[in-house]
């Protein structure tokens, strides 16, 4: 099986820190990509433009290679300046809110659920599904309402999340609650830093195992 991405990692650390009366010992595995027993499946994705996420990818590479990066590789980096490396740490630069921050979640998540509902991505059999969607993006109050409608107007197929976890810029988690259409948000300030720590040990033991 392909090594699991740093994604599910940092969503499992997330979900059992936050919900431990909900989420224990959750199974990395595959359709879905966390497991509570055969009761929940977890599917986990990352939501931001494109531009940005092809920034993030290139310097990883350059990280990677060093000196060795094709010179094509740093030219792409000069055109893509959303993303910039300030004192060793990758900060996308995205200043306010923008509309296309929204577009981008909700692509995310319509993605997510078109794979969940296709026959060829052969999911395993749970008793609920739910999302969790890493970003940087904001979401201002005034638009939250047309954010859950947009949700629940995706999420109408035979198979459905029943709850979409959305991690955002000013370290908050929204969790949409599509079924009861209500918001929750969990204020998680410097405890998501020490919770993306965390995750980051585990998944690069895993790795070099």
């Amino acid at each position: 099986m392909a090594q699991k991405r740093f994604d599910e990692y940092f969503a499992k650390v997330v979900l059992e820190k936050c919900f431990p009366e909900k989420f224990f010992d959750l199974q990395i595995l595959d359709k879905p990509d966390l497991r509570c027993g055969n009761e929940i499946g977890i599917e986990v994705t990352n939501s931001m433009p494109t531009r940005v996420a092809e920034a993030f990818n290139l310097w990883h590479r350059v990280a990677k290679q060093g000196e060795q990066t094709p010179p094509r590789i740093l030219e792409r980096l000069q055109q893509l300046d959303e993303v910039q490396l300030v004192d060793d740490e990758l900060i996308w630069m995205q200043g306010m809110y923008s509309q296309e921050e929204l577009e981008d979640f909700h692509d995310a998540v319509e993605k997510k659920v078109e794979k969940l509902n296709s026959e060829k991505a052969n999911y395993a059999i749970m008793e609920t599904y739910e999302l969790f969607i890493n970003s940087f993006i904001m979401i201002p109050a005034w638009l939250i309402n047309v954010a859950i409608k947009r949700l629940q107007n995706i999420n109408s197929k035979p198979k459905k999340f029943d709850n979409i976890y959305l991690i955002t810029n000013e370290k908050k988690l929204l969790i949409f609650d599509i079924s009861n259409n209500t918001l929750k948000v969990k204020y998680l300030y410097s405890y998501l830093d020490r919770m993306a720590e965390e995750a980051k040990v585990i998944y690069l033991g895993v790795k070099n195992e």
